[in-house]
């Protein structure tokens, strides 16, 4: 029997769905990735760099050696990594939150990372157990073990039991935000600043709510330059692609 993906999700629970989803993603991206010569890359890059985040508002947090040879993590090292969101970043470490919750927080890249730049609690939820184990492997190289609680997914209803708080929701979930975000879940969402990323039908719904925060759509751009940290691993700019087609970030700010 071939299922489709409507009909998984009509018959397995949300929960086990997501995750069956998230573990297939992150194979297929794995695949690509290795036979692209992004792993050896990275792998190069480790050697040759170190496994410290060089530039971007996360410069100087360690990246453990086995999420870097995962991925294709010469972007996250460099710390070019989703460049266009970064003075996104940098002016939420200039405000006072509650709370820190990331949905999709993959190996915790910005999970940890958050948890040093702002010094707060950071709930990071991700579907996939191992990329779980390997954002607990970052936040105990890092030091801030005590500020990154792990879960297994995010669900609509959680919105509400935040909603009291004021929150940084980074949310990067392949398509899962507009199940999370609808009109009725965002009423909650008030005193929250908001970075998602967008996929899909997403792209246009998510955008289309009736936030009551000023709302900014963030491009994706081509990614250039020189680093001496690339010379002798190949072509730069294949290096610093994110391998993303046109994309785009939602910014609701509570403040602006």
């Amino acid at each position: 029997m071939t299922w489709t993906k409507s009909a998984a999700r009509a018959i397995l629970p949300g929960f086990l769905f997501e995750r069956i989803r998230a573990a297939r993603w992150r194979r297929t991206v794995y695949r690509l990735q290795k036979e692209q010569g992004l792993l050896q890359a990275a792998a190069g890059y480790l050697e040759k760099n170190g496994a410290t985040v060089r530039f971007g508002p996360f410069a100087g947090m360690a990246y453990p050696r086995r999420a870097a040879l995962r991925r294709h993590s010469i972007p996250l090292l460099l710390g070019t990594y989703e460049q266009e969101v970064h003075p996104v970043i940098e002016k939420a470490a200039k405000r006072r939150y509650d709370l820190v919750i990331d949905i999709g927080c993959s190996d915790g890249y910005y999970a940890v990372g958050l948890a040093r730049l702002l010094g707060t609690k950071v709930l990071a939820y991700d579907p996939e157990p191992m990329e779980r184990v390997l954002s607990e492997e970052m936040a105990r190289e890092n030091g801030v073990s005590d500020l990154v609680e792990l879960h297994a997914l995010f669900r609509p209803s959680d919105v509400k039991k935040f909603g009291n708080r004021r929150v940084l929701c980074i949310c990067d979930c392949e398509g899962f935000e507009e199940q999370i975000f609808t009109a009725e879940t965002i009423a909650d969402t008030a005193r929250w600043d908001l970075l998602i990323e967008l996929h899909g039908a997403a792209a246009e719904k998510v955008p289309a709510l009736p936030w009551s925060q000023k709302t900014t759509q963030i491009p994706s751009r081509p990614r250039t330059g020189t680093y001496k940290e690339l010379e002798g691993l190949g072509d730069g700019n294949a290096l610093l692609s994110e391998y993303r087609d046109p994309q785009t970030w939602l910014w609701c700010d509570s403040e602006a």
